[in-house]
């Protein structure tokens, strides 16, 4: 009795300090947006800089380590925030923009986000081995090269807005930003997949994540020729799901237009059932892109369900999950900044490999729209993309949230066959992923409007 009563009161003191926790960072949020709108310095930016200025805080001073108490794991990040950062984006994108601009757009978040990867892994590769004698297996850069490669939707959407940057290139910077979420995590997995096959990783002792999402597949899918069959199935598949399951929310709301609550509610449901379902589909029947399906859900959702929804709901649909977007971006990037602090310890083994990664994902960002477009513009596929959006799409992929989520499904108990860098796989690549974030948020975020300026962008 004494014992359970013990474990009673241990739980409820983390449910409180948790609680709390959570509470102290949403009202930290809501002092850095207001200081955001005044300074006029992005909001993802500053969220990054306080929880820098926290994580100090927090190592100096225990008393304050109860803000460590709300654990962003990756079964969070993966089953609660995804779902809402993606639907918030493909819910305020129409069907017919998508495809007046589905060359470009689709080129940019398949074609650009392999080959960027590619290159990526390829320059850091032959550096850092060749140069540096950091003796890395090449898969690993790759791995790291197709969670990199996409570009963060929500800070660049953001941004944007603030920039009052041209229609059609705002549309094509969300287009790609959003659908290559989807290309980047089904490329991701692929690799992960192969990684894990090479290792002979087994998993942990109890319930994991990546256990769960690869249980399907052991007994040598993760092959190469399996893989990219893998990989088209999880896009178009992916896509066909969303697209049904958008379509049956919308029938239904059509028929429930004097139940407002109820519509909210359905799109709320749609977000996460969407994402839940296609991922048991794709362990249990075939493989499937979650995150393509919930995108295209959304978009199939706000293009045609919005028409049918109450009047007084569907001018308000839109602030609803505009604020469910804030609320996760405040959380995530805050921890983010702590995060950072927690991993100091090992930025002497990775100051190197870090700056080289910068260096690599520009240049492959470049070269992977540079060689995209042309051809592009050359065949007259759409109305041509001008040199200087060409510029602004090169140097404006910004990186956030989804990379970091992918960077922590890696096992952190992972090994690989003759590795003997002084951190695990999981904290070397988490390392890499951490710092191009910090670099994009903290350079590329804040040079957009000079950018923009000189290159006559109105």
């Amino acid at each position: 009795f004494a014992y359970n009563i013990s474990v009673f009161i241990k739980n409820m003191t983390d449910f409180y300090l948790q609680t709390f926790s959570c509470l102290a960072l949403l009202s930290l949020s809501m002092g850095i947006y207001l200081l955001a709108k005044k300074t006029r310095i992005p909001f993802t930016v500053l969220l990054v800089a306080f929880g820098l200025v926290l994580g100090w805080i927090i190592s100096h001073e225990p008393r304050f380590s109860f803000l460590l108490s709300f654990e962003l794991g990756p079964e969070m990040l993966f089953y609660v925030f995804l779902p809402i950062l993606l639907f918030e984006s493909g819910y305020n994108m129409r069907i017919k923009d998508l495809m007046a601009n589905k060359w470009s757009i689709g080129l940019l978040a398949i074609v650009s986000l392999i080959i960027s990867a590619l290159i990526t892994s390829a320059i850091m590769y032959v550096v850092l081995t060749y140069i540096f004698d950091i003796q890395i297996p090449f898969i690993i850069y790759f791995l790291f090269g197709a969670l990199i490669s996409a570009t963060d939707p929500v800070a660049v959407l953001a941004l944007f807005k603030e920039c009052n940057a041209p229609k059609r290139l705002t549309l094509i910077f969300e287009g790609e930003s959003l659908f290559n979420d989807g290309t980047a995590l089904a490329f991701f997995l692929v690799i992960l997949g192969v990684v894990m096959e090479m290792s002979g990783y087994q998993g942990s002792h109890g319930a994991n994540l990546l256990d769960h999402l690869f249980a399907s597949h052991h007994g040598g899918i993760w092959i190469v020729f399996k893989g990219i069959l893998s990989f088209l199935s999880m896009l178009l598949l992916g896509g066909l799901f969303g697209a049904i399951i958008g379509l049956l929310a919308s029938k239904f709301v059509k028929k429930i237009k004097w139940a407002p609550l109820v519509e909210i509610t359905i799109s709320i449901l749609l977000a996460h059932i969407t994402f839940l379902l296609a991922e048991g589909i794709s362990h249990f029947v075939v493989p499937l892109s979650w995150v393509i399906a919930t995108t295209i859900a959304a978009v199939v959702f706000g293009s045609i369900g919005r028409k049918h929804l109450s009047p007084e709901i569907e001018s308000t649909m839109h602030s609803i999950w505009d604020y469910m977007a804030f609320v996760t971006n405040a959380i995530i990037f805050l921890l983010l900044g702590i995060m950072i602090i927690k991993l100091w310890v090992h930025w002497n083994y990775l100051i190197i490999p870090v700056a080289m990664s910068i260096v690599a994902v520009m240049v492959a960002r470049a070269l992977s729209v540079y060689s995209v477009i042309t051809p592009f513009n050359v065949l007259k596929m759409e109305e041509e993309i001008p040199k200087s959006w060409q510029h602004l799409l090169s140097w404006w992929s910004l990186r956030g949230a989804l990379a970091i989520i992918m960077a922590l499904l890696i096992p952190a108990d992972l090994s690989f066959p003759g590795w003997q860098f002084p951190l695990s796989v999981q904290e070397f690549i988490l390392g890499l992923t951490v710092g191009c974030v910090v670099f994009t948020l903290f350079i590329k975020a804040l040079t957009i409007t000079p950018l923009m300026k000189k290159l006559h962008i109105k």
